[in-house]
């Protein structure tokens, strides 16, 4: 929905999330200088390390931000004494359209109720508009509500008072494993939480997801690169249970629009993994049925599921087919075209001796043989918009009542960093 707030201090009058940023804007100032940063080399991206303010009631510490021998990216909330002090790191460039990727290890479901994971491109950090625009935000934080939705994503506009969100709860079920994602160009953002360790484009265990695509959008919408933050830190208290909080990303993948994200998977084919040929064949070349699942070689679209069009798919690789007798013809197995739109993965019934090939940009509509078998489509469910206005309820949680004027400050110190 689409949030007309007053300003960046009214996203919703009664939000416990979002009410301090007034408090912020009057006691830091628009536009505050940051504090000094280390370096930092991970996910082929340099990144500044924060040491000194940032959001919520503790200040960075470098000492909280490490990478580990596989390439983990570490981000801690630790007590010395009886100062704590949390993570924040920025990217020393810029990222603009495309599809933006975390894998996660941590129980972002089962936060101490002022723990804040955030996920985050952020135009204020290199002077791009004010606080409160250019800023697309994935948030895991109950915000100090013992009962309150545990995920939020949050869109901030190029100027003006419009902002999407929606707030939601998700539980892993034990599990620490996740990956969150959006994928922004200049009419819409859509977001997606999913279960587990998933490659760039499948949606396999989708938990929820949603699209904002508000009208004028480019106003409504971030229209440049923006620097991309992350942080772990405290809301308006350090943590009830007194523990110190650990996060590990253990993958960050930037996919610009229109570019091949390789590996696995790769966008045009999305979704779920093919299935093999049932009959294959032993005798020609088309033995290895390509069916362009998950397992996957080639992308095409650099959209999520497909949805959008990238350059000219590869050969893709899949699951080979079961042997069979040899062909008595040749020539029927293809791969079909990849065109933009959803992606699905087609079980062929019988492969042919030719040789499988992809071309085209977009979906992986591969099928093996003369069969068509069953298409697996993949393309991201989508959500409507929600919206608060400056004097209602932001979230379902909060139309329980209205809270009071006071939990204006007690987000004053999120935007500390801004």
């Amino acid at each position: 929905m689409d949030i007309q707030p007053s300003r960046h201090a009214s996203q919703s009058s009664f939000s416990p999330k979002k009410a301090a940023i007034f408090g912020t804007v009057l006691a830091l100032g628009v536009g505050a200088p940051r504090p000094a940063a280390a370096a930092l080399q991970w996910a082929g991206r340099s990144w500044n390390v924060t040491s000194g303010g940032m959001a919520g009631v503790c200040e960075g510490s470098p000492a909280n931000v490490s990478v580990d021998a596989n390439g983990y990216l570490h981000l801690k909330i630790t007590k010395a004494g009886d100062t704590w002090s949390a993570a924040e790191i920025f990217t020393t460039d810029k990222l603009g359209f495309g599809t933006y990727q975390w894998q996660v290890d941590g129980p972002i479901d089962r936060f101490d109720l002022n723990v804040v994971l955030g996920l985050y491109p952020y135009g204020p950090a290199a002077g791009i508009g004010n606080d409160g625009t250019n800023e697309i935000d994935i948030e895991y934080s109950r915000w100090g509500q013992a009962n309150g939705p545990n995920g939020d994503w949050t869109d901030y506009p190029v100027s003006g008072t419009v902002i999407g969100e929606k707030a939601y709860t998700f539980a892993l079920n034990g599990s620490t494993l996740s990956t969150s994602r959006f994928v922004w160009n200049t009419s819409s953002i859509e977001s997606f939480l999913i279960k587990g360790l998933q490659p760039v484009g499948s949606t396999t265990d989708l938990m929820n997801s949603w699209t904002y695509a508000p009208t004028n959008s480019q106003t409504n919408i971030p229209q440049q690169a923006l620097p991309l933050g992350m942080n772990l830190w405290c809301f308006d208290k350090t943590p009830t249970d007194a523990m110190p909080v650990e996060v590990v990303i253990r993958d960050f993948k930037f996919v610009a629009e229109g570019a091949d994200p390789g590996g696995a998977g790769g966008m045009g084919a999305g979704g779920t993994s093919g299935t093999s040929g049932t009959s294959g064949t032993s005798g020609g070349n088309a033995g290895a049925a390509n069916h362009g699942g998950a397992t996957g070689t080639a992308g095409a679209g650099a959209g999520m599921g497909g949805s959008r069009a990238g350059a000219a798919g590869a050969a893709m690789t899949g699951n080979a087919g079961a042997s069979g007798a040899p062909a008595s013809s040749a020539g029927t197995s293809s791969a079909g075209t990849s065109s933009a739109g959803t992606s699905s993965a087609s079980a062929g019934s019988a492969g042919g001796s030719g040789n499988p090939t992809v071309s085209g940009a977009g979906n992986n509509n591969a099928s093996a043989g003369s069969g068509t078998g069953t298409d697996a489509t993949k393309d991201g469910d989508q959500a409507s918009s929600c919206s608060v206005s400056a004097v209602g309820a932001r979230r379902g949680w909060a139309l329980l009542g209205l809270l009071p004027l006071l939990v204006f400050a007690r987000r004053a110190r999120r935007r500390a960093r801004r």
